[in-house]
């Protein structure tokens, strides 16, 4: 079983307020586990509700097109 992480390490690893995290526990937007009164969440949980909330930049045509020099720096 993986290493359980409090809401303070999770603030710290997503460089929010504890209280966000708290917010995002109550309304239940973020994966946690429940522990008789303790809230814990998993890291690969965590990580992988990050993931689901990445934007993704749309293909447009209208767009301009990235110079090969950011590309290289900025690859995608």
């Amino acid at each position: 079983m993986e290493k359980l992480l409090t809401a303070k390490q999770v603030s710290e690893l997503l460089e929010v307020k504890i209280s966000t995290v708290y917010d995002w526990v109550h309304q239940g937007i973020i994966p946690y586990v429940k522990l008789n009164r303790l809230l814990r969440f998993k890291k690969t949980d965590v990580f992988r509700w990050v993931d689901s909330h990445t934007m993704r930049p749309k293909n447009r045509p209208d767009r301009k097109r990235v110079s090969p020099s950011l590309q290289k720096e900025f690859p995608l």
